[in-house]
């Protein structure tokens, strides 16, 4: 089967990559990604949906991925109502660059398009600090940027992001402590991916939300019925279905040399992300809808499999 290899929506994983880097440790972002346990799963946000998980985001994802491949960090985090701490972060930035994260993109000005992004979260990598701004890489394709300090708060504090549980966290000193093999690093990740699953869906029965199968089955169901709202066409044309494709492509990836049937699964729901990317942007609505209910199948499919 032939490698994807090009751009996605991996800011979490890329800024980590790039962490790991400054460290002379050379990790691909597609690993990380994996490793993190974000796009297991199908949920629905403020009417949005999403394929991850309750248990799986971002912020608990990186922790995870860099215990997984035997790292130790630092992770800090402020209560809410705290002042955004520039002295701290200044300090550790003087040593070695930190991820942020989750910001607000709609307060990255430098993206052309923030004006249309408020909510949406995002990771960059912060190399530097001075005065008047913080200096970034953003991984959504802008290196060696830049950020006035009062744009930088409002981004950080991340008061829209749904997930965010604290504000102003981010992740610096990365150092290894431990060089798990290749298949002590599959049953780390099995284990944590068992994990995201059960307790994504004992919230979600406790809580009354779709989860998993039923939260596709709902998507299919919206773009059936044909009065699925321009945003939200958008949202699964720019980025749902081509993340969803590369990371599943990825998980098969990974699952391969250990799994092959976990495999299979994964590397079927890439092609049918491709499939919905392709037919949603020709508005083929019916053909999205129906691939959809098949991507649901194949879901349920892998989480028994995962579960057994």
């Amino acid at each position: 089967m032939t490698q994807y290899i090009g751009n996605g929506a991996y800011c979490y994983a890329n800024s980590t990559s790039m962490l790991l880097a400054s460290i002379g440790e050379n990790i691909s972002p597609s690993k990380i990604e994996v490793l993190t346990g974000v796009g297991l799963g199908a949920i629905w946000v403020d009417h949005l949906p999403y394929f991850s998980s309750w248990a799986g985001m971002p912020d608990k994802g990186i922790s995870e991925a860099l215990r997984i491949l035997g790292f130790e960090f630092k992770e800090k985090y402020s209560q809410d109502g705290d002042e955004l701490p520039f002295q701290q972060l200044e300090q550790d930035l003087r040593k070695a660059p930190v991820i942020l994260g989750p910001l607000d993109m709609g307060y990255l000005q430098y993206n052309p398009d923030y004006k249309n992004l408020f909510g949406v979260d995002h990771y960059v990598l912060a190399y530097d600090m001075d005065d008047e701004y913080i200096h970034v890489h953003d991984p959504a394709g802008f290196p060696f940027v830049s950020l006035s300090h009062a744009l930088f708060e409002r981004a950080w504090k991340a008061e829209n992001v749904f997930y965010r549980t604290n504000g102003y966290r981010y992740w610096s000193s990365p150092l290894r402590t431990a060089f798990p093999t290749e298949e002590e690093i599959y049953h780390r990740a099995s284990t944590f991916f068992k994990s995201i699953y059960k307790e994504s869906q004992e919230y979600a029965e406790k809580e009354n939300k779709l989860y998993g199968k039923e939260a596709i089955v709902a998507l299919a169901d919206k773009i059936n019925d044909g009065n699925a709202a321009p945003h939200f066409i958008g949202h699964l044309s720019y980025f749902v279905f081509s993340v969803g494709s590369k990371r599943s492509g990825d998980f098969a990836d990974f699952f391969l040399p250990f799994n092959k049937k976990l495999s299979d699964l994964k590397r079927r729901q890439a092609h049918l992300f491709g499939k919905c990317q392709f037919n949603m942007v020709k508005n083929n609505f019916q053909i999205v809808s129906d691939t959809l209910m098949e991507l649901a199948s194949v879901e349920n499919e892998f989480y028994e499999e995962l579960l057994k």
